[in-house]
């Protein structure tokens, strides 16, 4: 719980939490948690993947991110 005990530190510093759906790794609950500890965090779930981030919907999200990240 390190990281959601710690996450008001993250406080003004942007972020994105991508989550696939059916991620058995790191489950919905724990991304979300994690959202509602850091509220300035843009939040994506991507329906059709799991933890991989290899898949394209994976891929997908967290090149949006990036390019986000970019324009900041």
């Amino acid at each position: 719980n390190w990281l959601l005990e710690n996450a008001h530190r993250l406080a003004g510093i942007p972020g994105w939490i991508v989550q696939g759906r059916f991620d058995v790794v790191t489950p919905m609950e724990s991304a979300w948690r994690l959202k509602a500890a850091w509220p300035q965090a843009r939040f994506e779930v991507v329906w059709d993947a799991g933890h991989a981030s290899t898949e394209p919907g994976i891929v997908d999200a967290l090149v949006r991110a990036t390019d986000q990240a970019l324009k900041l």
